[in-house]
């Protein structure tokens, strides 16, 4: 009986007590509803951790997400975004932890979150986030958030200028039954922008895609707001004018948050620019930042401690930056830009969302090194070189370098629970982007079950990842666009008895940097037609064996006008040097340049570069500069499928890989036994990994790829990989080359071994002849294990392959050789046998003169 009311007692305490909870989490909301100030929030901070603590039934937590929900809501208001993204990120973790279907978290959580991710830049996650809550709202067949996310997923696309989706998603949009007839008119509105911009291939128009959420029943609003685009992409301001004057007094009764209003005030801003009425658009802008950043009084540029992860910013600095007639101003305008984008990249947990960032960013640099380049003309001063450097370093692979520099803090610390964990969820996270890169495509029911629970992992992943990342960086600050250390630089060139050349492919120009230890040059080459030209006619020549070969002279031509072009001579007093290239040039293999004027056809005799300088590439000059000596162990892996029996049989291959065995340790994976597994599972037992099978540099739909005997390894499976190898061979067509990205560089599977821990590469630029890559291969090696430097014998291969008198003359062009270029480390060559036995042979001789020498003294002296 005692203990019967006992348990009836603890039931109803523990009821009532569940019912007190819940009252006060909903009191709590109510408060900050009508509480929406820094010190509301303050307050709602310290209940919320009180609260949190003793959460225990469902209805307790619906209640907390909705607090959450709420309180993300008013911090978005107050222009605090990042943390209102980290508490709608976890009320969406709490749904998902504690199973609360009841709650609508669609409408009130993924919607604003989505549209949160795409206003911060975060345009990787904003993806994720739509594309998800979209395929929930089809499965539970609601058509209005279905239409919602049509809507947003339109404009995310707009952003990114993938103007074919757009189309295609807005028509899926409009075709759902029961669209209401505002989202109908802002779906077509959003598709006939597109429309609009694919006809004119203008990237950006100057309204922002998130500026208006159009409410308006009238369509004419959508009709002027497209008037206005068309006006703009006309170029007929004053008629943009007049539509923007009609569109003004609709569009502020509307505008209820500071972004909003500031956005629209930017908008003015930028059509007075267009106008050139540079006051009336500086008036508009000070009036952005006034309603931003509510201290600024418009004297003075705002401080970096002012500012906070907002993008507006960066369009109101960019065209402040325009309008100023100083160049130095303008160059403060655009560091300011810079920050701000380096705190909006603080939310990125993968490299796609920094690739994706880079373009803007280069566009940036560019302008920035163009004010440089004219002070520098000016003035001659070698700081403003040394700072063009820089902006040009900036965007040089940031995506590679925000991964390398995890994997080296990691190494530095490998005790780390925090940076163990980030690892793990790193790799965690590419491989359920990998699965979700290779997912079937309207397959079963059961698959599109998978694929959502793949899209939902992936968004809980990046969420813990980025937790764990605000955590790891108060211990271990980071900032992976940081200025390079030129004195650093300078001294490992002097180390290495080098000099580096690195280029900066803009839009109007390419810019060239020599860094020798004494000098740091400087130079601007125009990107004319004629020049643009010159670049790919000389590519061309490497499309096939024939085309150097049937016009021999005209390719000696064009080889050293390029080599004039590109400024080599800048390095000619270097046989070392480092070539950091850019753009387009990413595809040019600069040994086979023409260092002199020539008009024999011999190309043995011909003045290559090869024959001049020893080349090392690499994507950033603070990749050379953190570079480590490679360090030569005889022990190798050799991967040959050879393909026998097929279409794709490498006739050469067994004798490259019986001449590998002549001078390494070599462990081979032959025909069949050369399977993607069997590979990885090998891979890091060996120090020299020699991969000798058929590779592809992929296109828009597939990466990069090498072949194994049963399949495929693809870029994005290199960037789930640790690899251990002090050297990779990669003797396979087109290694070295891959699509471009703007500001990261070539995609190929060169950067996937490098972001998989590999420093040193030997990697191909095209298509390579089987028996040419034999030859050079066994040269190569031979010079490896004599030399111990991976750096001096790609070289020396090249020039024993161009010397040998066994190769005929037709075989000597630069397509048969010219292909491999090498990634790394400048170690120097260890002194050859022969150079110790001529050591040995002079020693000897001086002690057989010294022993002669003594005798005949001491017989003299008996006399």
């Amino acid at each position: 009986m005692k203990k019967g009311l006992i348990l009836i007692f603890m039931l109803v305490f523990g009821t009532c007590f569940a019912q007190d909870l819940e009252e006060a989490i909903y009191v709590a909301t109510e408060n900050i509803s009508q509480n929406q100030t820094v010190e509301g929030l303050n307050e709602l901070n310290k209940t919320s951790l009180q609260i949190e603590a003793q959460l225990n039934t469902k209805d307790e937590y619906f209640a907390f997400i909705n607090l959450l929900v709420h309180k993300a809501y008013y911090l978005d208001k107050l222009n605090r975004k990042k943390e209102a993204i980290s508490t709608y990120e976890k009320a969406h973790q709490l749904y998902n932890d504690h199973k609360i279907s009841s709650y609508d978290i669609i409408e009130y959580c993924l919607i604003p979150l989505g549209i949160l991710y795409h206003k911060t830049n975060s345009y990787i996650k904003a993806e994720q986030i739509t594309t998800y809550y979209l395929q929930l709202a089809e499965k539970q067949n609601n058509k209005q958030q279905q239409i919602s996310g049509y809507i947003n997923l339109a404009k995310l696309y707009q952003s990114l200028n993938k103007h074919q989706q757009v189309i295609t998603i807005a028509n899926k949009g409009i075709k759902i039954e029961g669209i209401k007839k505002q989202q109908k008119n802002n779906l077509n509105y959003i598709k006939r922008k597109s429309n609009l911009l694919l006809k004119s291939n203008q990237k950006r128009l100057f309204l922002e895609n998130d500026l208006i959420v159009l409410r308006f029943n009238a369509g004419t609003i959508e009709e002027l707001q497209l008037n206005y685009d068309t006006a703009l992409n006309n170029e007929d301001y004053e008629l943009a004018l007049s539509y923007l004057n009609h569109l003004r007094p609709k569009k502020i009764n509307d505008l209820t948050s500071a972004r909003s209003k500031a956005q629209f005030s930017f908008q003015e801003a930028q059509l007075h620019f267009k106008r050139n009425k540079n006051d009336k658009a500086i008036a508009k802008l000070k009036n952005c930042l006034a309603i931003l950043l509510p201290n600024f009084d418009g004297t003075q540029i705002p401080k970096t401690t002012d500012l906070y992860p907002e993008n507006t910013f960066i369009d109101i600095f960019d065209l402040w930056a325009e309008l100023e007639t100083e160049s130095e101003k303008a160059l403060q305008y655009y560091d300011l830009s810079f920050y701000v984008s380096d705190l909006l990249a603080q939310e990125n947990t993968s490299q796609e969302s920094y690739i994706l960032n880079a373009s803007v960013n280069k566009n940036r640099s560019e302008k920035c090194i163009a004010l440089l380049y004219d002070l520098y003309q000016i003035k001659g001063e070698s700081d403003y070189a040394k700072r063009a450097f820089n902006y040009a370093e900036y965007t040089k692979a940031l995506a590679l370098k925000w991964y390398t520099n995890k994997r080296t803090l990691l190494q530095k610390h490998p005790t780390d629970s925090l940076l163990i964990k980030e690892h793990y969820l790193l790799k965690q996270q590419q491989q359920l982007t990998n699965r979700l890169l290779n997912r079937p495509i309207n397959r079963a029911q059961l698959q599109l079950l998978e694929h959502d629970s793949l899209q939902l992992q992936l968004i809980t992943t990046s969420t813990k990842l980025k937790k764990l990342q605000d955590s790891i960086n108060k211990t271990y600050p980071s900032n992976y666009s940081k200025s390079i250390d030129l004195a650093s630089l300078k001294s490992k060139l002097e180390l290495d008895k080098a000099c580096l050349i690195e280029y900066f492919y803009g839009k109007s120009n390419l810019y060239q940097f020599v860094f020798s230890p004494n000098h740091l040059g400087f130079q601007q080459i125009e990107l004319s037609d004629s020049n643009k030209l010159k670049i790919s006619t000389f590519i061309d020549y490497f499309e096939n064996a024939s085309v150097i070969n049937n016009t021999i002279s005209q390719f000696t031509d064009d080889a050293f006008n390029l080599y004039e072009l590109l400024k080599w001579k800048e390095v000619s007093d270097y046989q070392n040097v480092v070539v950091v290239a850019d753009g387009l040039l990413n595809f040019i293999p600069f040994e086979s340049l023409l260092t002199q004027k020539t008009t024999t056809s011999n190309y043995s005799k011909m003045p290559f570069l090869v024959k001049k300088h020893r080349l090392a590439y690499h994507t950033s000059a603070s990749f050379y500069n953190e570079s480590k000596p490679y360090e030569f162990k005889n022990s190798a892996l050799g991967i040959f499928p050879v393909f026998d029996n097929s279409n794709l049989k490498l006739t050469y291959s067994l004798d490259e890989a019986e001449q590998i065995d002549n001078e390494i340790k070599t462990e081979f994976l032959m025909y069949n036994a050369a399977t993607k597994q069997d590979v990885l599972e090998q891979i890091n037992k060996y120090s020299i990994l020699h991969l000798s099978t058929h590779a592809n540099s992929g296109d828009f739909t597939t990466p990069a790829n090498i072949d194994f005997i049963d399949s495929k390894l693809y870029l994005q499976d290199l960037y789930n990989l640790d690899l251990t190898n002090d050297l990779v061979v990669l003797s396979a067509c087109e290694t070295g080359v891959g699509m471009l990205q703007k500001g990261e560089g070539s995609m190929n599977l060169a950067r996937g071994f490098k972001y998989a821990g590999v420093s040193n590469l030997l990697v191909s630029l095209w298509k390579i002849n089987d028996l040419s890559t034999s030859q050079l291969m066994s040269s190569f090696y031979g010079d490896l294990k004599k030399t111990e430097s991976a750096f001096a014998a790609n070289q020396s291969s090249k020039l024993a392959y161009l010397n040998n008198p066994d190769i005929s003359k037709i075989k000597k062009s630069p397509y048969y050789w010219s292909a491999f270029v090498y990634f790394g480390d400048l170690t120097t060559s260890k002194p050859s046998n022969d150079y110790n036995l001529y050591l040995y042979l002079i020693l000897g001789l001086i002690i057989a003169f010294l022993s002669w020498l003594l005798i005949f003294k001491q017989k003299t002296w008996k006399r």
